[in-house]
């Protein structure tokens, strides 16, 4: 396949980074896969603190909350369990209490995170959210609770801009080189309906070329999977997520343009080593197989003394 990366790069340089450099992710589910393609290539990544979340504003919020500029929304009761309307569903508590310090320990995570970060990887979903009519908020998940108490919006990137122009510019304060990449996901939201669907990205392409700044990057995570593999083969079978050889094929894209070369022959000396581990032994149980693995730990071992940049 002919990738026409010239096309593809006309989106400006990214940042490049290398091994020991950290790497915060936040946003939609497909920048948890692709942190799961970073951590195996021996980065250290610092994954949704606060769960996969798919709208602009309450991602900027994160941001704006690690760093006290932003408070908490109203925690609300599901079932036996306690959410937060900061935060997706997997993160719960067994009462109110025990939620605000699990979300108050994410967000000081996440502070340290982006102060040490060389990279903020943002992938943004969708713009269609959710507003509490209560207190005219946009929520980053509705956890199951009453339509009627939301009011579904698609909101402007101009709308979205105010939280991110924020955003940014708390985020700079604090760590002056800090390289922040934008993407879309490549996510398909057929429940929208695929003219809504269309409507929302333009909003998100619109957002990020507003946000632009000499920090700012745009990753064409969209463009590479909906125009470039251009076929529902590299699709679940819901016809709505990428599936593993469209995520591989954005990331070989990726490895191109944010790393070098040096970079690029470790990330390769890792995933052998992690492959010879993955390997599935015949007799796991024979003295053949504990040879193995011990060739293989003395192997891992002398690789990380030697390059201890690398995070295994």
């Amino acid at each position: 396949m002919n990738i026409p990366i010239e096309t593809l790069r006309q989106v400006g340089e990214f940042p490049k980074i290398q091994h020991g450099d950290l790497i915060v992710q936040l946003g939609s589910c497909f920048s948890t896969n692709m942190s799961h393609w970073f951590q195996r290539a021996g980065f250290r990544v610092f994954d949704n603190p606060l769960g996969v979340i798919f709208h602009p504003i309450p991602l900027a919020k994160q941001v704006l909350l690690a760093f006290g500029h932003e408070k908490l929304s109203g925690i609300v009761q599901k079932e036996d369990v306690f959410v937060s309307y900061d935060a997706s569903s997997v993160l719960y508590g067994l009462d109110e209490a025990g939620l605000q310090e699990k979300l108050e320990e994410r967000l000081a995570e996440l502070k340290e995170a982006l102060s040490r970060a060389n990279l903020l990887f943002v992938t943004f979903g969708s713009a269609h959210g959710y507003r509490l009519i209560e207190t005219g908020k946009v929520v980053a998940n509705c956890h199951q609770q009453p339509k009627v108490i939301f009011e579904k919006e698609l909101i402007t990137a101009e709308t979205m801009l105010e939280s991110w122009d924020e955003a940014l510019m708390v985020l700079r304060k604090v760590n002056p080189h800090i390289q922040v990449v934008f993407t879309v996901s490549p996510v398909r939201y057929l429940r929208d309906g695929l003219m809504e669907n269309s409507r929302s990205k333009s909003e998100l392409f619109r957002l990020i070329s507003l946000t632009k700044r000499d920090f700012t990057h745009y990753f064409p995570s969209f463009e590479l999977v909906n125009d470039v593999l251009r076929d529902y083969r590299y699709f679940e079978s819901d016809g709505v997520h990428p599936d593993s050889q469209a995520t591989e094929f954005v990331w070989d894209f990726l490895r191109t343009e944010l790393f070098s070369f040096d970079t690029n022959f470790l990330i390769d000396e890792v995933i052998k080593i992690r492959k010879m581990e993955e390997h599935r032994l015949l007799y796991p149980d024979s003295g053949k197989a504990a040879e193995y693995r011990e060739m293989v730990k003395q192997k891992r071992e002398s690789f990380l003394s030697q390059y201890p940049v690398v995070a295994w």
